[in-house]
């Protein structure tokens, strides 16, 4: 394959998600509205008004996260616009207001909740397998609750493990059924994307120095990765799945890489940095099956329990995806913001998708995103 045709092809298996305007920017890449149009049910003026709204929410909650100290409870946008900040001391609400957010008064700490699911982490095979029936646990912000997802089966084994770290149902946790367990995204289907070993299909997450990311689960240290013609791109260096994460890099061998992500019929979209969006956010995913699909970024650091394991530190979005989508781009404008995990569902009838933070695979790596 020419190094063109392979830069094509590099290009498609970089999924999209939608591109956000830096500061001064006032218009989004054509293929990003029509996906938040169709997804989001925006027209080019709303989603511009989100996204450079979600922008100023992100610098917003890290400046209160240090403000509000121990009394910090989390943050969410509601309907797309409104930031809500959380916090459990009243003296801190004005702190909230003056820095243009609402404050909402909770009665649990983030940090709070954020031990009681690290407690639950501990708890090995009780929780952290697809055999428990839990299907996923994280902080609900917007409820002030840990929530768990499990199968019907499972209600009462789930309110035990909650408890055992110390929380009360109501108060602090809350059960969810789901109809069925998580599942990765790979696949052994043929399509644009890389293959690892000549047989399983994935997408290539973010261009880095020297490489790309993408998911763990996609392949083990060693592994070969390839183009659909069957040229080698490069070996995985590292991956973690599961357990403490979902990802992996992959060394490249001579391939010309650029700080971009295909828009599937339209122009390539830039990167320009991988700061994190707020819960309630709008986010794109894009990869080699289904292409871009948006959504909202529900919850973080959630336990999703895959049948091969546990994995730690993911974030749950209601964005579709599919088998052969797994590593591919998680996008909140021209910022990164992950490599697609798994979930359940489909782009037919919706679905839960989590993804893997592409800061903590560039921080456990020391690799350095390739941004334009």
């Amino acid at each position: 394959m020419e190094l063109t045709s392979f830069l094509a092809f590099l290009a498609i298996t970089l999924p999209v998600a939608y591109g956000a305007p830096s500061p001064t920017a006032t218009t989004l890449h054509p293929q990003i509205l029509a996906a938040m149009k169709r997804d989001l049910g925006l027209d080019t003026k709303q989603a511009t008004a989100r996204v450079a709204r979600e922008r100023w929410a992100a610098g917003v909650i890290e400046e209160l996260r240090t403000t509000t100290k121990d009394s910090f409870a989390g943050a969410w946008i509601v309907d797309g616009h409104n930031l809500h900040v959380g916090v459990t001391d009243q003296a801190m609400a004005k702190k909230v207001a003056a820095a243009g957010a609402t404050p909402v008064m909770m009665a649990n700490s983030f940090s709070k909740l954020t031990e009681a699911k690290h407690a639950v982490d501990k708890m090995g095979s009780q929780t952290r397998s697809a055999r428990s029936g839990i299907a996923a646990y994280y902080v609900d912000v917007a409820t002030n609750k840990l929530v768990m997802e499990v199968l019907s089966s499972s209600t009462a084994h789930a309110k035990a493990m909650a408890e055992k770290a110390g929380l009360v149902e109501n108060d602090d946790f809350e059960i969810r059924i789901v109809d069925k367990m998580p599942t990765t995204f790979a696949s052994v289907q043929g399509g644009d994307a890389y293959y690892i070993n000549q047989s399983a299909r994935c997408s290539v997450g973010f261009p880095v120095t020297n490489g790309f990311v993408s998911a763990g689960h996609c392949g083990t240290s060693g592994s070969s990765a390839a183009t659909a013609d069957g040229e080698f791109l490069g070996t995985f260096q590292a991956s973690v799945f599961p357990g403490d994460a979902d990802m992996s890099f992959i060394g490249t061998d001579g391939a010309t890489l650029f700080p971009q992500i295909n828009g599937y019929g339209g122009d390539s979209i830039p990167v320009s940095g991988s700061d994190v969006s707020a819960s309630g956010s709008s986010v794109c995913r894009s990869g080699s099956t289904t292409g871009v699909h948006c959504g909202q970024i529900r919850s973080f650091d959630a336990t999703v329990n895959y049948s091969e394991g546990s994995v730690t530190g993911l974030t749950e979005t209601d964005v579709c995806a599919e088998p052969g989508d797994s590593g591919g781009s998680f996008y909140s404008g021209t910022q990164a913001q992950g490599v697609t995990s798994g979930g359940s569902g489909d782009c037919s009838s919706g679905g839960i998708t989590y993804f893997q933070p592409v800061n903590e695979i560039l921080e456990t790596y020391g690799l350095t995103l390739l941004t334009s």
